[in-house]
């Protein structure tokens, strides 16, 4: 990941959709859906209030609506997930928070 590809600064607020079209680190409140075809960190500290859609997520902030990943979605310890979470594959590292509905593999 490019260290120039990111969304980010202290206090950042978001209202509306995001996308991204390459890899990117998210780092601020996010209150919509956030969309990319590649690769997206949300960061801790971060908080999307809506969908997060992309090829790989690593979560280690929080996201309240679901994710989906078309490749590999991974939960870090300290991350939140309220919703769904589809993806092709799952990683939840003991301390992740998780409550909802799980698809993996489809």
């Amino acid at each position: 990941m490019n260290p120039n590809d990111r969304m980010e600064g202290k206090g950042i607020q978001i209202g509306g959709s995001v996308g991204l079209a390459q890899d990117g680190v998210l780092r601020a409140e996010v209150k919509g859906d956030v969309r990319s075809s590649c690769k997206l960190v949300i960061s801790k500290g971060s908080v999307v209030s809506g969908v997060v859609q992309a090829r790989d997520i690593r979560l280690e902030g929080e996201v309240e609506g679901g994710v989906e990943g078309s490749g590999q979605v991974w939960l870090v310890a300290g991350s939140r997930l309220r919703s769904r979470c589809v993806a092709a594959s799952l990683r939840i590292e003991p301390g992740a928070d998780f409550s909802g509905e799980i698809r993996v593999g489809e």
